[in-house]
């Protein structure tokens, strides 16, 4: 077998075998060599007088012994009675990633992923199992070595990244409590080992391109499509353009090449009782649209330091910088923006009035020329110590983790008079200064112990977190001049500050009791208690228990399948998780500011904005699991089946009340959701030879959303588009109907419309086009996600395809609409299949400015934005080891890879994931990088 690694024990002296199973090492008789592959048993070899020892390597049955982080602590994969699913090495290490979501994405039934915008740090939502909540956070609680972290994924430098395990089910999620009903992301970061110092470099160069780009109007159409809209309705300039030829394509000036690199160097090793691991990365990217730049710079020191045989201390820190600086031109403003123009003055510099006859219209590139500087500096530390009891109560530890983020983010611009916003505001600038911090203070104890069969686990947790937010904003215009930007701010005619601060403090114990006999009859016992300072002095706190089972069915005498299943377990979880996700003072009775000048003198007031609540408390979430873990052919195909049902109730909602306290609304607990779903994952490996190997991995989930109540009348809230019995996100609107054709005259004409018009359904046919005809046109949440990785490796080549799918989702294409101004058409569009006479197309109306009306009312375009991305493509070399390790290495890959090659959809628009159809476009991006291990 190639690629064994083989190293003698106890040091860093190793090897690794050549293609043909072959290996030499310089070893002293009595030394232990300890050969290992991924998928077999590490084997252990005596050193003797024989020159050769060989070695029959023999498949591993025993993943089930794989320890699993669970969050304050670890248990191994076969004792696991919640649905603990863990995203595999290979999207860590083997494929260049920006963020970590970018990994978890497709990788994990019942996570979602989506990608809400692109551009240079392109942003993403994740939620786990569905959306649980209609008002509060549906975002997971994220944990970085074992702290819950304040912070931003993208600050997460992926390279550091050992493992990540998501916690699905109550019991998994139960022992964060009130942060875990919408799931838990545990994610571990790399810690050194003894020996020498090992030293890894990871690099990569790529380049970017948007992926697909709708196709607007250009100068003749737009020409063209003006006159027949509105007969002489071009105006003299942009005649002047059209005589000329000298039309713009806005899209060409906003785009560019993209490009990003990144560079990341490690050194971990441990001597005598230390270990360490300290990395630093760089990352760059050059975006696709002009001004759209993301530099990140971050560090990691983890180290661990045994001071005596009972008292281990470390740390687990990172330090990040960031830098957004520069304004990207707006994509709505580019993409709508009339043709017929001129962007740039004689000498170069961007027109503030593109259009002369036209000024109410921007250049669509102003934001350019803004003076800008994002950057933001972070500091993320866990700081712990480990007392270890072993001599006085064998298997009974404390820890104690003091953990810390402090996050410092400046956003100040200044728009000049060579800009038209600055122009009319005789220069204007915003500055505005984030900070926020969070620490967390936890006391653990633990005590493990095995007696013959018996397995126990037991861990007791006491914890408190602050989190503080501060906010100053200042909004200047009407400066003397630009030469000094925001600096010359006190000189500014207008000066308008504000600021906002918010605290909030949780306290939470909790008691987790873990039993297992003879690796066949598992019991889990949860409970936790929090308290949350947002909430009213009646419902401060909650408890929040969940009870698990498993069954190793599989290690029975008596099972009747033992020659086909190496693993077959049964789980069940049932429990209650709360959620937090309201902000501070909700409870409160509140005053809002008022103010009003008395000549020139400024005089404070104030009005009631909120009533008090303090009842306010705790959505809970209600949930079951049903689970099972399978492994066939000696774990040659493994994977796991589950179904849930989960009811939240006690929603904070928003209820309108009466305005005759002069306030319109009260947040209460009031309403219910449920979601209910299958999720399904498989691992297999298909084809193991010598030279030749392929494996599959795939998962697959759907779910059922829908509210269940709302107001306690069962009624449902139309203004906000919650229906019971529905989704929580739908589509509720007038259906479009085509377009009334030219036999339809005598029925356009009963509507006050013509042919080539728009047809919109009388959905009661009462006769009459009113609000009681809109309907739910889908959900906007997808039902059904799926992911399927292939890798084949023949000899040191690798090939890795990544597929997703997302499906069940329907989305308004605003692209679609008609976004031309009645007063005069301003706005550019895509080019649409217009209706003629001679193209009685019943996909878009005539080009009239009333044809998107009937009978006073008009609608939008709502689509199927269901896909299938080829997600990513890399192929990799594998240098031989032997070769490497003649020039001192231990590891030399090249690999390439594609992303977002190819999207398979019925989606019109500019990408189905993105939340807006009129922003910076997903990106293509082509990679090419180097991993080096010294």
């Amino acid at each position: 077998m190639p690629g064994v690694t083989i190293i003698v024990e106890g040091t860093s002296v190793g090897t690794v075998t050549d293609l043909d199973g072959n290996y030499v090492i310089e070893v002293d008789e009595g030394d232990v060599l300890v050969f290992s592959f991924i998928g077999y048993e590490k084997q252990r070899r005596t050193v003797g007088s024989s020159d050769i020892i060989s070695v029959q390597m023999v498949e591993d049955a025993s993943s089930l012994e794989e320890v699993v982080v669970v969050g304050y602590g670890s248990q191994k994969k076969s004792d696991i009675t919640g649905s603990v699913a863990s995203i595999p090495k290979e999207r860590m290490e083997m494929v260049p990633n920006i963020n970590i979501a970018q990994a978890i994405q497709g990788s994990i039934p019942g996570v979602m992923v989506q990608n809400t915008s692109a551009g240079a740090e392109p942003s993403q939502d994740i939620m786990v199992r569905g959306r649980n909540s209609i008002g509060a956070n549906n975002s997971p609680l994220v944990v970085v070595d074992g702290v819950p972290y304040g912070g931003n994924l993208s600050d997460i430098n992926p390279n550091d990244v050992e493992s990540i395990e998501i916690l699905k089910d109550v019991s998994a999620a139960a022992i964060y409590g009130s942060r875990g009903a919408n799931g838990v992301i545990l994610v571990t970061t790399k810690e050194g080992k003894e020996g020498a110092p090992t030293i890894s470099y990871d690099g990569f160069f790529s380049t970017q391109q948007f992926s697909n780009l709708p196709d607007y109007m250009d100068g003749p159409q737009f020409y063209n499509f003006k006159n027949d809209r509105l007969p002489s309705g071009v105006t003299a300039s942009e005649q002047a353009v059209y005589d000329a030829g000298a039309w713009v394509d806005w899209k060409d000036l906003a785009f560019r090449q993209g490009m990003s690199n990144q560079h990341n160097l490690s050194i971990s090793g441990g001597f005598g009782n230390t270990s360490y691991f300290v990395s630093g990365a760089v990352l760059n990217v050059r975006g696709i649209t002009q001004s759209d730049n993301y530099f990140r710079g971050s560090s990691r020191f983890n180290l661990d330091t045994k001071i005596a045989d009972w008292l281990t201390i470390g740390t687990r820190t990172q330090l990040t910088f960031a830098d957004k600086s520069g304004v990207a031109p707006s994509m709505f403003d580019v993409f709508l923006a009339n043709p017929l123009a001129v962007p740039y003055n004689e000498d170069g510099s961007l027109t503030v009035f593109p259009i002369a006859d036209d000024p109410a219209r921007a250049n669509p590139l102003q934001r350019t020329l803004f003076e800008n500087s994002d950057k933001s500096r972070q500091v993320v530390t866990n700081n712990f110590a480990i007392v270890d009891f072993e001599r006085f109560i064998p298997g009974l530890n404390f820890r104690f983790n003091y953990g810390l983020m402090d996050r410092v983010s400046d956003n100040n611009t200044y728009r000049g008079r060579n800009t038209f916003d600055g122009l009319n505001a005789q220069g204007s600038a915003t500055l505005v200064n984030l900070n926020t911090s969070n620490t967390v203070i936890e006391n653990i104890l633990s005590y493990n112990k095995s007696i013959g069969d018996h397995s126990l686990f037991a861990t007791a947790v006491f914890s408190t977190q602050k989190d503080i937010e501060s906010l100053a904003e200042m909004e200047m215009a009407g400066f003397p001049n630009d030469l000094l930007g925001w600096y010359a701010g006190g000189q500014a005619d207008l000066v308008e500050p504000s600021f906002d601060y918010f605290e909030s403090r949780l306290v939470s114990q909790m008691l987790r009791f873990n039993y297992a006999y003879d690796s066949r009859y598992l019991f889990t016992l949860t409970g936790r208690r929090d308290g949350y300072s947002g909430f009213g002095s009646d419902s401060k706190w909650g408890i929040f228990p969940s009870v698990a089972l498993g069954w190793n069915f599989g290690n029975e005498e008596f099972f009747p399948w033992k020659d086909t299943f190496s693993e077959f377990k049964i789980r069940a979880s049932y429990g209650l998780n709360g959620n937090q996700a309201v902000g501070p003072y909700q409870s409160m009775a509140r005053l809002r500011e008022e103010n009003n000048l008395a000549g020139n003198i400024t005089m404070p007031g104030y009005f009631p904005s909120t009533l008090g609540q303090g009842a306010l408390g705790w959505e809970s979430s209600r949930s079951m699991n049903l689970g099972i873990d399978f492994g066939i052919l000696n774990h040659r195909i493994s994977g796991d089946l589950n179904f849930f049902h989960t009811n939240t109730y006690d929603l904070l909602l928003h209820r309108s009340i009466s305005s005759v306290h002069g306030i319109t609304s009260i947040l209460q607990n009031i309403g219910e959701t449920e979601n209910q779903g299958v999720e399904f994952s498989i691992h297999s490996r298909n084809i193991v030879k010598k030279d030749f190997t392929w494996s599959t991995l795939g998962n697959i989930s759907y779910l059922d959303n829908k509210i269940v109540d709302l107001y306690g009348d069962g009624r449902d809230d139309i203004a906000n588009t919650w229906f019971i019995g529905q989704p929580i996100r739908v589509n509720f609107d007038y259906v479009f109907d085509g377009v009334w054709q030219l036999d339809e005259v005598a029925q356009a004409a009963e509507w006050g419309s013509q042919p080539g018009f728009i047809k919109i359904k009388d959905v009661n046919q009462d006769g009459q086009i009113t609000p009681e005809d809109r309907q739910i046109i889908g959900r906007q949440d997808p039902n059904l996600i799926w992911g399927l990785t292939n890798a084949f490796s023949y000899k040191n080549f690798n090939v890795t395809v990544f597929i997703h799918g997302v499906h069940g989702v329907t989305k308004e294409n605003n692209l679609m609409d008609d976004q031309i101004v009645t007063s005069g058409v301003r706005r550019n569009t895509i080019v649409k299949n217009w209706w003629t006479p001679d193209n009685p197309s019943n996909e878009w109306y005539m080009n009239d400015i009333n044809a998107h009306r009937m009978a006073g009312v008009s609608t939008s375009i709502y689509e199927n934005a269901s896909f299938v991305r080829l997600k990513d493509i890399t192929f990799s070399y594998e240098f031989p080891i032997d070769l490497v390790q003649k020039i001192g290495g231990n590891r030399f890959r090249i690999y390439a890879t594609g992303r977002n090659l190819l999207t398979v959809t019925k989606w019109r628009g500019l990408d189905p994931e993105l939340d807006n159809q009129l922003s910076i476009p997903l990106q293509r991006e082509f990679v090419l990088g180097l991993q080096v291990g010294l």
